[in-house]
């Protein structure tokens, strides 16, 4: 990310779900807030039944696997998140928040349940300029805004409980950090996190790992993301993962592929939506 200026992929991933939500059925996921967050430019394609027809159906069609990926990956940690508040978890985490909006949603499963968004002081200040523009009431009730660069400085200071287990979501990052940033920010991860905390993240798999042809999506997205500053610089294997999440502190729990992801939430869809194939998502627990 350019550092004077806040992440177009965030403003970009608002987009894709600002777009699901007036157009596609049934719902992955649904966040009324993202047009807030997103550009002008995209707010009038999402309110627009024929421009999104003409530009995302259909300019931009080689890059609907990409929505599928970004709106599995939202829901499941979701999902994940809600399994682990039912089980006590009195802390979230989002490293690298972007622009997610579950701080202005909070279901009534997460009342109670104090929130950190942690990420790059411009793209921070954008977003929380425009949750006041949306018309949020801010300070929101147990959230904490904590700026950070992830390539530059370990995880800032905050009120966060570091004897409390907490629920880690770092989704849409490791993929533009180098190896020695992803290695910092997982020891400083665990450094603060109490044992039974969870971390759950997204990767992108190296091209060994895809079959031939199933990687068309995920080369689509690599071009245009280098195209706004912010290119894939990192690739894993799961294996890989567990030796990098071994050494911090973590066992590798459990590891979602494209494909499974696709079975459990796009399964029986009669439209255009599917999920791009070259990702997975780790979770991992604090030992």
């Amino acid at each position: 990310m350019l550092d004077r200026n806040h992440s177009r992929t965030a403003e970009a991933t608002a987009a894709i779900r600002a777009c699901h939500l007036r157009h596609d059925r049934p719902l992955v996921f649904e966040d009324p807030w993202a047009e807030h967050f997103t550009s002008r430019l995209w707010r009038t394609v999402a309110r627009s039944w024929l421009l999104h027809r003409t530009i995302v159906r259909g300019l931009l069609r080689g890059l609907r696997p990409v929505h599928g990926w970004i709106l599995v990956r939202d829901q499941l940690t979701v999902d994940e998140l809600r399994r682990f508040v039912a089980a006590g978890g009195g802390q979230y985490v989002l490293l690298g928040a972007g622009f997610d909006s579950i701080a202005l949603r909070r279901p009534v499963w997460l009342d109670g349940v104090r929130i950190f968004e942690v990420d790059h002081p411009a793209t921070q200040a954008v977003k929380l300029a425009r949750m006041a523009a949306g018309g949020a009431s801010l300070p929101l009730p147990d959230f904490e805004a904590v700026p950070v660069d992830f390539e530059r400085e370990r995880l800032a200071a905050s009120s966060f409980d570091d004897t409390k287990p907490t629920f880690f979501a770092w989704q849409g990052v490791i993929y533009y950090l180098s190896a020695a940033a992803i290695e910092a920010t997982l020891e400083d991860v665990a450094r603060v996190a109490a044992p039974g905390s969870e971390l759950l993240f997204d990767f992108l798999l190296p091209g060994f790992a895809l079959d031939r042809g199933e990687g068309r999506a995920l080369s689509l997205a690599r071009l245009v993301t280098a195209r706004m500053g912010e290119r894939y610089i990192s690739y894993h294997t799961p294996e890989q993962l567990a030796v990098l999440l071994e050494r911090a502190g973590f066992e590798l729990v459990e590891v979602s592929r494209d494909a499974d992801l696709a079975a459990r939430y796009c399964a029986g869809r009669g439209d255009d939506l599917t999920v791009m194939h070259g990702f997975g998502i780790a979770r991992a627990r604090r030992r």
